[in-house]
């Protein structure tokens, strides 16, 4: 090694052991907005969330419950639009459990942010996501991506919305879709 590569380490060395021994300067402050922010519970929300999805899969019922605010509202983004309570989720989530094999989350991606007024105001997580499974009557698996969007208050969820694919459902099962209602000719 020549001496001026010697010299280039040690000048190195030396500058690294400097900035290393300095202390750092303070992390920027988190950005702020007068209407949302992003909460300091934004971790335990998600997961919140992603173990109420995980339970409505099992058709766990005991641990819906235990995710979910007893006036738990979740409206279905889907024609017609329809609105339930936790009882007639967990219903729900019974019979698909019946109706299915092999029900998992796949491809899960999440944020979240807290509102500070109107209607959003509060927690709310955004969770993404491909619901996969095996239709046992058809024996055909499917795959739908969905967006659920929940608000959540005091660690439990209060009302959410889930919006997927219904058609896709159909066409991936073979099966013809229900017809429309409100249809004018």
């Amino acid at each position: 090694m020549t001496p001026i590569n010697h010299l280039l380490l040690a000048t190195l060395g030396t500058s690294l052991l400097v900035a290393c021994s300095q202390p750092c300067p303070p992390a920027p402050e988190q950005f702020t907005h007068p209407q949302y922010s992003i909460p300091p519970e934004i971790d335990a929300n998600i997961a919140l969330v992603q173990g109420y999805l995980e339970a409505c899969l099992k058709a766990d019922a005991g641990g819906m419950r235990a995710a979910t605010d007893p006036a738990y509202i979740e409206h279905e983004m889907c024609w017609p639009v329809d609105s339930a309570g936790i009882d007639s989720v967990i219903a729900d989530y019974v019979r698909a459990d019946s109706a299915r094999t092999g029900q998992q989350l796949l491809d899960i991606s999440a944020d979240g942010v807290r509102y500070a007024t109107g209607e959003w105001a509060g927690d709310r997580v955004n969770f993404f996501a491909d619901y996969a499974a095996t239709d046992k009557k058809t024996g055909k698996p499917f795959r739908i991506p969905f967006f659920f969007n929940a608000q959540v208050k005091n660690g439990k969820l209060v009302r959410s919305y889930l919006y997927f694919d219904r058609l896709s459902y159909f066409n991936q099962l073979g099966i013809a879709p229900p017809t429309t209602h409100g249809e004018t000719k």
